[in-house]
């Protein structure tokens, strides 16, 4: 998927949510009784005898394959309810904090019944927002409730005892206006059935048995202005209401549930604002034609995702954002009694939105700003509005707000952070980063601290002298120890260590200043920086990682595991001595979930491929990253050594990191690659990152040969044409660091871009060292690639343009490394050199 759409699936499965509609959580105790409390409800609004068909439905059927994945068992109804009973047994508030995850609010109508539930207090400890869960009043537990502090059984009409209807009157009036003025009240909602609740209560009396047409009306009308004077007198907001329309239990009268019947009260109380929830559905067109032309008119567009099939959620999304501006469109799950039925709405919602959003993406009716936009606005922002909460709006995973930081992400994980730190208190959390040498430098945390630091009740700062730390820790010339900056966890690369005898897992990390901003010069931030620059356009990186496994000579030196040895050839000496380690390397990358699409004997001697599928820039090089060190480990545990080192053997292929890089739209395609063409003696100075990496700029080793050029599937030229927008990069190697290096590739083609420039390189059919100079000429052919470190770096340091988009003060620094780095190792004797390299690429 391309990077912007990427980042906004991302956003729509893990922006937190404000659950504008949901009711309380059945008690441990009871939640197991399904007698009383039907897990099967949590699919249908049937009851009784009709929810025996139940399982017999698509929203059924879908919801047992979703569940199976929550309760990780077997997708069967039976598998579930065994699964859920052991869960529930040993640790239901894990159950509920799993099935919560992602909810930053709760607005809850906690009288749907005022037994064998949780109150709403529970439910604090499971979501994020400061101001905890917030109430929504039930008009008719109100009126429920005057009754029975009245007159309980006793009922006696007015006239004998001077307590009667106009009492009621009264009380009702006095406590609707004091939910108005509780800061835990966020709104109300109307009663369905109040002549029948009215009719138990009062048993001396049945002949006073009020139509319910005619209580119901008058009830709801002294809510409204209710709400509307106590606002208007305390100087307020009025709180707003909430009416169940459409879908609901089966004792509605589902012609009466069309919202349109409200369309006199809407004008009539049009300074209060009406929530219509469920969807509306089957009426979703007319609450969205309601939404759409009275301002106080929301539509929620909750309940119905979970109860229906997965085409009739995505009918439904489409009709209520056909007339409905999606500023007043708010989410809620209508969870009530069994926590699954909160994990299966917001998952089935979030899903839904994906894909409704990337279609009008696709189609160019929305932009992916305006459709992140509409993300938060659905899922926090509108009900953060509605309802007065005056919560923080979480920043987005997409790097807006002041840090341009993923605290989104934080946001939703913190909960998962916690659970895991309560299951496995030892885990240790390494932070890590990638200097300029691409040497990966780590801080490890026990998770208790790393929880800190991802809420953000500490920060750890790194001494700005790394910006000129070599290897062995001396400084290159402008380095200093003052100063310093702060790393930032990306919890979306959050991966376990595997291999290893550590209970631990990495997480990369940005950089920023004492202030939060962004320090110039973070590989992750530049990258990330460049591909938000290139938008619309969006990027794809794919990686294939080349390594030499390496095993210890008698006499201490390294020699390589298999000799016998060709590329894509399975020898006997392979199968032998390397086969179940490279099944095991793929095995273990699987368990964390870094799936290799191939992998494949390379030519030199040791030398193996692994191919990873291709991702959003950050994701793609975060995953390179630990898989390369999982191969390391697995590696290790055998007592070899897998090498990125370019040319372990002057006879043989060197080994490279090739850098599959793709754009989308294409219709920039020919600017964009010349470009790189252009500024390509600039990008090796990050893609040809040490001396040693300029063995494998040769001919004839199908590394991408001598000259700057282009060709369609010819593996002698530095850029392989793969298909129209899709392109090799044939001179990198695993001593780059990878996020400069692709920052600088993406820099190129955005000036290309950006400059409109022209491609006057023809496709070359050949390697360009075997033609004339006559024929080179006739295809654009022009310019060597740099034969050294130094010619590289000399022509980044010429490159005006690649040096103000990368960042001038950042360029310097890393030019300096760089030249340090290669008078440090040119130094050593050349086995010396070749040793040390070896045991740290």
């Amino acid at each position: 998927m391309d990077d912007n759409l990427h980042e906004l699936s991302l956003l729509i499965q893990t922006h937190p949510i404000i659950d504008n509609h949901a009711h309380n959580l059945l008690t441990a105790e009871n939640a197991l009784e399904y007698e009383k409390y039907p897990l099967e409800s949590i699919t249908s609004e049937a009851a009784g005898e009709a929810l025996k068909q139940v399982p017999h439905t698509l929203s059924h059927r879908l919801a047992v394959k979703q569940l199976a994945t929550l309760f990780d068992c077997e997708p069967t109804w039976e598998a579930i309810k065994d699964a859920r009973q052991k869960w529930i047994t040993a640790d239901y508030e894990g159950l509920v904090r799993k099935c919560l995850e992602g909810t930053y609010s709760l607005l809850l109508d906690d009288l749907l019944t005022d037994h064998d539930i949780e109150n709403y207090k529970w439910h604090n400890q499971f979501i994020d927002s400061p101001s905890g869960t917030r109430r929504i009043v039930r008009i008719e537990a109100v009126a429920s409730q005057i009754l029975r502090d009245l007159w309980g059984p006793n009922f006696v009409v007015e006239g004998s005892q001077g307590r009667g209807i106009t009492t009621f009157m009264h009380e009702f009036r006095n406590r609707i206006q004091k939910d108005c003025l509780d800061p835990v009240v966020s709104g109300f909602n109307p009663f369905s059935d109040f002549d029948d609740m009215l009719q138990n209560i009062i048993t001396t009396e049945p002949s006073l048995r009020i139509a319910e047409k005619q209580i119901n009306d008058l009830l709801v009308r002294m809510a409204l202005e209710t709400i509307r004077d106590t606002a208007l007198l305390h100087e307020l907001k009025p709180k707003p209401i909430q009416f169940h329309t459409g879908l609901g239990d089966n004792d509605i009268d589902l012609v009466l549930a069309n919202p349109a019947y409200l369309q006199p009260l809407i004008e009539r109380y049009h300074d209060v604002d009406f929530i219509l929830l469920h969807s509306s559905y089957p009426y979703t067109r007319e609450a969205g034609y309601l939404a759409s032309v009275y301002p106080n008119v929301y539509l929620d567009l909750g309940e119905v995702y979970s109860m229906v099939s997965k085409d009739a959620e995505i009918a439904i999304l489409r009709q209520a954002m056909e007339l409905t501006p999606t500023s007043r469109l708010l989410w809620s799950t209508d969870g009530h009694f069994h926590p699954e039925t909160y994990w299966l709405s917001n998952k089935q919602f979030r899903d839904t939105l994906e894909t409704v959003l990337l279609i009008h993406v696709k189609k160019g009716v929305l932009t992916v700003a305006e459709a992140k936009e509409a993300v938060a606005a659905i899922l926090f922002n509108n009900s953060n509005k509605l309802y007065d909460l005056k919560l923080t709006p979480p920043k987005t995973a997409t790097g807006q707000g002041k840090s341009k930081s993923n605290d989104l992400l934080l946001t939703t994980y913190s909960k998962d952070l916690a659970a895991l730190a309560a299951k496995n208190p030892s885990m240790i959390v390494w932070m890590q980063w990638v200097d300029y040498t691409a040497t990966i430098r780590v801080r490890m945390f026990p998770i208790r601290e790393f929880q800190k630091i991802v809420k953000g009740q500490r920060r750890i700062g790194i001494t700005l002298a790394v910006l000129h730390m070599l290897q062995d820790d001396t400084l290159a010339p402008g380095g200093i120890a003052t100063g310093q900056f702060y790393m930032r966890p990306d919890l979306s690369s959050l991966r376990k260590n595997v291999a290893l005898k550590s209970n631990s897992a990495t997480v990369m990390t940005f950089w920023e200043d004492d202030k939060g901003e962004q320090l110039e010069g973070c590989p992750r931030t530049t990258l990330q920086r460049i591909v938000t620059a290139l938008n619309p356009i969006q990027v794809t990186l794919g990686f294939e990682i080349e390594v030499v496994i390496l095993r210890r000579h008698l006499d201490g030196g390294w020699v390589p595991l298999t000799t016998n040895h060709s590329w894509s050839n399975v020898t006997s000496d392979i199968r032998q001595n390397a086969l179940e380690l490279l099944e095991e390397i793929v095995a273990t990358l699987a368990s964390i979930e870094i799936h290799i699409e191939q992998f494949h004997a390379e030519s030199a001697p040791g030398q193996f491929e692994f191919v990873l599928p291709p991702a959003p820039p950050l994701e793609a090089i975060d995953t390179l990253l630990k898989a390369r060190q999982t191969i390391q480990n697995v590696a290790e545990l055998h007592g070899y050594r897998a090498t990125l080192y370019p040319r372990p053997y002057p006879f043989a292929a060197g080994t490279a990191s090739h850098a599959h890089f793709s754009i989308s739209p294409t219709t920039e395609e020919e600017s964009f690659l010349a470009g790189i063409l252009t500024h390509f003696s600039a990008i090796t100075a990050f893609s040809l990152a040490q001396a040693v990496s300029y063995k494998r700029v040769a001919s004839g080793i199908w590394a991408g040969s001598e000259w700057v050029t282009w060709g369609t599937q010819n593996r002698e030229a530095p850029i392989r044409k793969i298909r129209s927008g899709h392109w090799e990069l044939k001179h990198i190697d695993g001593l780059a660091n990878m996020y400069l290096a692709m920052a600088a590739l993406l820099a190129a083609g955005y000036l290309g871009i950006a400059h409109s420039l022209t491609l006057t390189h023809e496709d070359c059919p050949v390697d360009a060292s075997i033609l004339s100079a006559t024929e080179r000429q006739r295809l654009g052919i022009k310019e060597q690639i740099p034969k050294t470190l130094e010619a590289s770096l000399a022509a980044l340091e010429e490159n005006d343009d690649m040096c103000a988009i990368l960042g001038s003060g950042f360029v310097k620094k890393y030019i300096a490394v760089k030249r340090a780095e290669a008078e440090k190792l040119a130094s050593m004797e050349d086995n010396e050199r070749r040793t040390w390299l070896i045991e740290r690429y």
